[in-house]
C-alpha cells in the first residue's frame, strides 16, 4: 500500500513499478486446478491481466506446476473496472477450450468478489462461489460443491463447464521455494494484447469501465491508546466506568446524529419513476438487519429525488409476512417475485427474476445487501445489463447531479474511494453494519404488487443440501452493537465459558480470529478479519487477540475497540482505545463481575 500512488487526472492507481504478489485465494484456486490434474489428468493454464511486474506472479504458478501461462498485457486495459477486467477475461478465455475456470474468492486490495461471477456470466456458464470442498466422484458433467455461506454451508450440483470461485479453506496453498521459481525464470509466456481481442479497444480499461473513481481518500488511524493499569478488579471496574460513559447500557453518544429523519406517510397509485430499489433479504427469524438500514438510507435518497422507495422480495414463496416490517422502516411499494424455482438462493435463477424486472421498471438505484447471497447474485445481474456495480460499500449519497456517490473501501480499509457509475440503473451492494437503521413506524402500509417475471428455466445449479451452524453468531455480527472476539491469547476452547458468560452480561454476539477457527474453536462463520466479515460494532472487545493486520482490517470501522491481551508489545494496542495488559483468565471474570454489577444497578434506578 505504501508504495501504491494515485493518478489524479486519470482517476486510477498508479501500479507500474509496484511489486506484484499472487493473491492468497488465487494461490488456493492454483492449489485446487493442479490437485484436479494430478487425480484426472488435464492441463493447467494460468491468466493474469496487469503491468509487466505481474509476469512475476505467473512465473510462481508455473513453478508451482502449471502448464500455461498467459500475460494480458496492454495499457488499453489499464483502469478497467470489474466489468472490463471480467469482459477481457471473458474474451481471452472463449478463445481455448475448457472444463472449469478458477478464480480467488476476492483480492486482497479491492476485495469485490465480482470479476469471478461476471465472467461466468459473460461465458454463460454456472458459477459456485466462496467454495470449500469441491467433489468429482463419479462425475463426468458436473461437480458437487460446498460452499460457505453466512449461516452455515451450501451444497451444490453444479453443471461442467463452470466456474468456481475458491475460499480460503479449500485447499492448502503450494509454497514455491527459490529454485523452482530459478527454475522457470526464462520459461515462455503468452501475451495477449487488446488487438488480439478485439479490434475495438474502447470496450477494454478504462474507456469500457461503468464506474469511475472519482478521487480516494487515505485514511489514517485515529486511534490513540489509553492504557487501563491496577489489579484484575481496578481495570475492570476503570473500563466499566469508561464504557457505560460512552452509552453501554443506556444510550450511545452518536444516537442521534446516525438517526434518518422521520419518514413521510406511504403513497399510493402507480410507481412515480426514480424509484430507489432495496433488495430484502431474509433468514429463519425474519428480515436481515442489512435490509432495514438500506431502507433507512433509500428514504433518504428518495426524499432528495422526490421518489419512493421499493423493496424487492425473490423466493418461492416471498415472505408475506415482513410487508407491514418493511412498510414500517420505509418502504413505499413491495414488489413480488415468487416462484417455485427460487426456493432457497441460486444466484443463477435471481438473476433470471431481476434482470426483466430492472429491465422493464428502470429504478434510479438497486440496493443489495453485502452478504454471501448478495454478492452471488449482484455480479452477474450486473455484467447481463452492462451495469457498472459497486460492491460491499461504506456509504451511500446523491451529488447535484442525481448520481449514486458510492463510497468504497481498498486496501483493508486503508483508502476510501467514492465510486461514480456512468450506467443507469446505479448498483452497489452495501456492507452490513454500516448504515443507521431508522425507527420503524408501525402506522405506515404500502403498496404490494405481484411482478408477473417469466423466469427463464435453468438447471446448471442445483442446491442438494443446506446446512446451520447452531448457535453461529454470524448474522448477529451484522447487527451487534456489541462484539466480544476470542483470540488464541485465551489459552484454549475451555476458556470460551468466561467469554460466553462476559458475551452474555454485554448483550454481545462473539467473534474469532482465523486461528481460533482454524483450531476448530469456534465456527468459521464467527471470523472477523480479511478472509472472514468485516464489523462495525458500537464496541469491539479483542480478548488474547495478537492484532495481526489480516484480522484488524475487519475491525477497522468499529467504534470504540478495547484490547486485553497479556503480551505488552501486541499489534492490537496500535489500534485500540483502550488497552489492558494483564492476563484474560483474571481480567474476564472481574470484567464480567463488573458490568453485571453495574447494571444491576443501572436497572434499579430505571425501576424506580
Amino acid at each position: 500500500m505504501a508504495d501504491m500512488k494515485f493518478d489524479p487526472d486519470r482517476k486510477v492507481l498508479v501500479r507500474e513499478g509496484v511489486r506484484n504478489i499472487l493473491n492468497p485465494f488465487d494461490r488456493r484456486a492454483l492449489a485446487e486446478a493442479l490437485r484436479i490434474k494430478s487425480m484426472l489428468g488435464g492441463h493447467v493454464t494460468v491468466m493474469t491481466m496487469g503491468p509487466p511486474q505481474a509476469r512475476e506472479a505467473l512465473l510462481e504458478c508455473l513453478a508451482a506446476g502449471a502448464d500455461h501461462a498467459v500475460h494480458l498485457l496492454d495499457r488499453a486495459f489499464a483502469g478497467a473496472d470489474t466489468l472490463a477486467t471480467a469482459r477481457t477475461l471473458a474474451a481471452t478465455i472463449k478463445r481455448v477450450p475448457f472444463d472449469l475456470i478458477f478464480c480467488g474468492r476476492y483480492s486482497v486490495d479491492a476485495e469485490t468478489g465480482q470479476v469471478g461471477p461476471e465472467v461466468a456470466e459473460l461465458l454463460d456458464i454456472p458459477h459456485v462461489a466462496g467454495v470449500c470442498k469441491l467433489d468429482f466422484t463419479g462425475a463426468v458433467d458436473h461437480v458437487i460443491a460446498e460452499r460457505e455461506t453466512d449461516e452455515g454451508f451450501e451444497t451444490i450440483k453444479c453443471k461442467l463447464p463452470a466456474l468456481i470461485t475458491a475460499a480460503e479453506r479449500l485447499v492448502k496453498p503450494i509454497k514455491v521455494i527459490e529454485p523452482e521459481l530459478e527454475a522457470v525464470r526464462n520459461a515462455p509466456i503468452q501475451t495477449i494484447t487488446a488487438a488480439d481481442l478485439c479490434v475495438d479497444s474502447s470496450v477494454f480499461g478504462l474507456a469500457g469501465s461503468q464506474t469511475r473513481v472519482s478521487e480516494i481518500i487515505t485514511l489514517e488511524t485515529t486511534r490513540r491508546v489509553s492504557m487501563i493499569a491496577g489489579g484484575a478488579d481496578e481495570i475492570a471496574n476503570k473500563l466499566t466506568e469508561r464504557l457505560c460513559d460512552s452509552g453501554l447500557f443506556g444510550k450511545w453518544q452518536d444516537e442521534d446524529i446516525r438517526q434518518p429523519e422521520p419518514m413521510p406517510h406511504q403513497v399510493d397509485g402507480p410507481s412515480t419513476g426514480k424509484a430507489i430499489w432495496v433488495l430484502a433479504e431474509t433468514i429463519a427469524s425474519g428480515l436481515r438487519g442489512i435490509t432495514l438500514e438500506l431502507l433507512g438510507k433509500a428514504r433518504e435518497l428518495s426524499r432528495q429525488l422526490g421518489s419512493e422507495v421499493v423493496a424487492v422480495l425473490i423466493g418461492s414463496e416471498p415472505h408475506r409476512s415482513v410487508v407491514n416490517e418493511l412498510a414500517a422502516y420505509g418502504a413505499d411499494r413491495v414488489y413480488l417475485i415468487g416462484r417455485e424455482q427460487l426456493a432457497g438462493h441460486n444466484p443463477l435463477l435471481y438473476a433470471n427474476a431481476l434482470v426483466p424486472a430492472i429491465e422493464r421498471l428502470r429504478p434510479h438505484s438497486v440496493l443489495i445487501p453485502s452478504t454471501a447471497n448478495g454478492r452471488d447474485y449482484a455480479p452477474r445481474v450486473a455484467a447481463r445489463l452492462g451495469l457498472g456495480l459497486t460492491a460491499d460499500c461504506v456509504g451511500i449519497a446523491l451529488n447535484e447531479r442525481d448520481e449514486l456517490v458510492q463510497l468504497k473501501p481498498a486496501f483493508g480499509g486503508q483508502i476510501v474511494a467514492p465510486i461514480l457509475s456512468r450506467s443507469w440503473p446505479q448498483m452497489a451492494t452495501v456492507r452490513p453494519g454500516i448504515l443507521a437503521k431508522p425507527k420503524p413506524d408501525w402506522s405506515r402500509s404500502c403498496v404490494v404488487e405481484e411482478l408477473p417475471i417469466a423466469i427463464a428455466h435453468d438447471d446448471r445449479y442445483r442446491v442438494l443440501a443446506r446446512s446451520t451452524i447452531e448457535g453461529c453468531a454470524s448474522a448477529e455480527l451484522d447487527d451487534a452493537e456489541v462484539i466480544v472476539c476470542v483470540g488464541m491469547g485465551i489459552g484454549g476452547p475451555e476458556r470460551l465459558r468466561d467469554i460466553e458468560k462476559l458475551a452474555g452480561v454485554l448483550g454481545a454476539a462473539i467473534g474469532a480470529t482465523r486461528r481460533v477457527v482454524d483450531q476448530g474453536w469456534l465456527p468459521r462463520q464467527q471470523q472477523i478479519g480479511l478472509t472472514g466479515r468485516c464489523v462495525s460494532p458500537k464496541i469491539y472487545i479483542g480478548v488474547g487477540v495478537r492484532g495481526a493486520f489480516n484480522h484488524t482490517i475487519g475491525i477497522h470501522r468499529s467504534g470504540i475497540v478495547v484490547a486485553i491481551n497479556s503480551e505488552p508489545q501486541a499489534d492490537i494496542f496500535q489500534c485500540a482505545d483502550y488497552g489492558i495488559v494483564a492476563d484474560c483468565v483474571e481480567v474476564v471474570p472481574a470484567f464480567t463481575k463488573a458490568l453485571s454489577a453495574r447494571k444491576a444497578t443501572l436497572a434499579g434506578r430505571s425501576s424506580v
